[in-house]
């Protein structure tokens, strides 16, 4: 089972926790909640690659990380955080030609989470950070982002259900056109 989680499996671990400190009281002081490093490997095939018809794209990525849950004040709510490095190898089937995009250091974490007061609801800011670098079949870059963006998700945590998740701040970084770069690496543009 993989230890990386999806901003959905962050809102549970959220909801769960809120409802032991609940049940038990509150804690004496902050504290770590969960925490735990992670190394996954996925491989697969990624059909009509970039939009374009008939190009089958196989796709071997590793992820590895660590991540902690922790309370930033006694019996508050629980925070998210996670680092990791990405790197997904790219190969086209038609010519072996591959790319590698790198993210060496993404951060997600909860930037602020907020009560509703609805008795059902909490808006969470994430904040998620890092950049990545992508090299062409030859070994040379072809394209960069860096930067960070904002999200806003709205949790119902009685029925366990993302609301709504909107990007309240955009990129501020580079923002190079991944697919455009890589479909012109390979010889489709």
């Amino acid at each position: 089972m993989t230890r990386h989680r999806s901003a959905r499996t962050t809102l549970g671990i959220l909801v769960t926790t809120a409802a032991v400190v609940a049940l038990t009281g509150s804690p004496a002081s902050a504290r770590i909640i969960d925490g735990d490093s992670f190394d996954d490997h996925i491989t697969g095939t990624n059909t009509n690659f970039c939009g374009v018809a008939g190009l089958d794209a196989t796709f071997d990525v590793t992820v590895t990380g660590r991540f902690k849950v922790n309370e930033r004040a006694p019996g508050g709510a629980a925070y998210y955080f996670e680092k990791r490095r990405v790197v997904n190898v790219l190969t086209d089937p038609a010519t072996g030609w591959t790319v590698t995009d790198i993210s060496p250091n993404i951060l997600d974490k909860d930037h602020s989470i907020v009560d509703n007061g609805d008795g059902k609801t909490i808006t969470i800011v994430e904040l998620l950070t890092g950049g990545n670098r992508t090299l062409g079949h030859d070994g040379h870059l072809i394209a960069s982002n860096a930067g960070q963006i904002r999200l806003e998700i709205v949790y119902n945590y009685v029925d366990e259900t993302e609301v709504s998740n909107t990007l309240i701040f955009g990129s501020t970084g580079t923002n190079d056109d991944f697919c455009e770069a890589v479909l012109a690496d390979w010889g489709y543009n």
